[in-house]
């Protein structure tokens, strides 16, 4: 691996130890109507993968009766004119309210939280309150005051008045107990071999972006955990079927060991080679015009050399299975579908600034140390479908896979699989498709799809 790009990752190890894709608020909020002038105290956690917790305690008017509800949060993005959603306003919509202590009979309104872009942080942050996802408009006499709070903020004081000590986000926030790796675990080693296709003209800045963030990712949880860490990475002028080849020969993994290989850039399937995952297309180098004749001649060898310097990434699971390592991932962010086509482009998500909550041992071992050996296979696009992306983000299967692994890996998830992940990356990579344009005009014949595809196979 290249210096810059070692120091890239080792550098932020120190600031990936915690998990920041968890945001945590608390908030305070009055309607001060004729109505409702209840003085609402608030504890909100959003996770990046736009799902969230809520729990709002007050004092009921005229009896004086204690009252705490715990809702479900969930991401709401507003469309602009063109029927893009804007990203600089996010809306937090609470959903299924619950009592967990008193029953409010006049019934409990759920709020709606507005979130807008502060050009200075360049984060989301809460704005104002509202009673209505279809009104929006903060309400004259509205009382709203919010903070972000950091894990060093987050004390049992704090977080007492909103949870008991017997609840599990409680313990599990504040036990800090770790088993520690055994002596074979200590010995667990994790290769990482990411292929980015950083030289493209389209996406090459958005596979750059997927790169960095991936081995990022591992390196911090490698350092975690305490095992040691193998990074490999293909891309510029070392990206080639040849070099890929060579390299996934040279992982030779222990049974205890980890093997995660990564893959950004272009994809396709044929007709006539019909898979249900990807081709990966490894040609590099230009299938020139003026060398042919006629054009028909001209694709015909281009989609031919785009065949024989290809790779189908199932077939890389196979090879990677059988070296017999405990577990296995292997990821392609690419489209699954005709040779010739583009990735489709998207507006960057928004986002809130993480609170810095810890990882949790636990969730970490049942995903990377289980004792069941098992091998993960993940794509961005199911059969016929492009994958999404923006050059000054990423791609967006990336990101959502990158947050989905964080938010399982942090003290406030419990009850983890791998299986779970994946819906949940699933799941927002469906809903950021289904809110971007896969060509013009923007119409609803262009709105994208994709699904995410993925299949988990236990045992070795």
């Amino acid at each position: 691996m290249r210096l810059a790009s070692a120091l890239v990752f080792i550098s932020s190890v120190v600031s990936s130890l915690t998990a920041y894709s968890q945001s945590v608020y608390q908030l305070q909020y009055n309607f001060h109507t004729a109505h409702d002038s209840v003085t609402y105290n608030a504890f909100l956690v959003r996770f990046d993968d736009g799902s969230g917790l809520l729990r709002v305690r007050y004092i009921m008017p005229g009896t004086g009766e204690d009252v705490l509800i715990e809702a479900d949060m969930e991401d709401n993005f507003i469309p602009d004119q063109s029927g893009i959603p804007d990203t600089n306003l996010l809306v937090l919509r609470s959903i299924n309210p619950r009592f967990i202590i008193g029953n409010d009979k006049n019934g409990f309104e759920t709020p709606v939280f507005v979130f807008r872009n502060n050009p200075a942080s360049g984060y989301l942050e809460p704005a104002t309150v509202a009673k209505s996802l279809h009104n929006l408009t903060t309400a004259p006499g509205t009382f709203f005051t919010a903070n972000l709070i950091e894990r060093s903020a987050l004390t049992k004081d704090v977080v007492r008045q909103f949870f008991s000590e017997d609840e599990d986000f409680y313990v599990n926030l504040f036990n800090n107990a770790t088993k520690g790796l055994t002596p074979a675990e200590k010995n667990t080693k994790l290769y990482l071999l990411v292929v980015a296709d950083t030289l493209d003209k389209e996406i090459g800045p958005s596979c750059s972006m997927d790169m960095t963030r991936t081995v990022q990712t591992f390196a911090a949880l490698t350092s975690y955990l305490g095992i040691k860490f193998l990074p490999k990475t293909i891309s510029g002028k070392e990206y080639s079927k040849q070099n890929i080849q060579a390299a996934i020969s040279g992982v030779k993994p222990s049974a205890n060991d980890i093997v995660v290989f990564y893959y950004s850039g272009h994809g396709f399937r044929t007709p006539e080679r019909a898979r249900r995952f990807p081709d990966l297309k490894l040609k590099n180098f230009l299938t020139l015009r003026e060398n042919f004749r006629d054009s028909a001649a001209w694709i015909k060898k281009s989609r031919q050399d785009n065949i024989t310097y290809s790779l189908n990434i199932e077939d890389i699971f196979n090879s990677i299975k059988k070296k017999g390592a405990r577990f296995n991932l292997v990821v392609s962010d690419c489209c699954n579908n005709d040779i010739f086509s583009t990735n489709a482009t998207g507006t960057k998500p928004g986002k809130t600034k993480g609170s810095g909550i810890e990882w949790s041992e636990d969730n970490i071992r049942i995903l990377f140390l289980n004792k069941t050996p098992m091998s993960v296979l993940v794509t961005a696009a199911s059969t016929g479908q492009k994958a999404t992306s923006n050059n000054n983000f990423g791609g967006f299967f990336s990101y959502y896979f990158k947050t989905c692994v964080e938010n399982y890996s942090s003290k406030l998830k419990t009850n983890v699989t791998w299986d779970i992940v994946l819906q949940d990356a699933q799941k927002q990579t469906v809903f950021k498709a289904a809110h971007t344009y896969c060509d013009k005009p923007y119409v609803p014949a262009n709105i994208c799809q994709q699904n995410p595809d993925y299949k988990i196979v236990v045992g070795r």
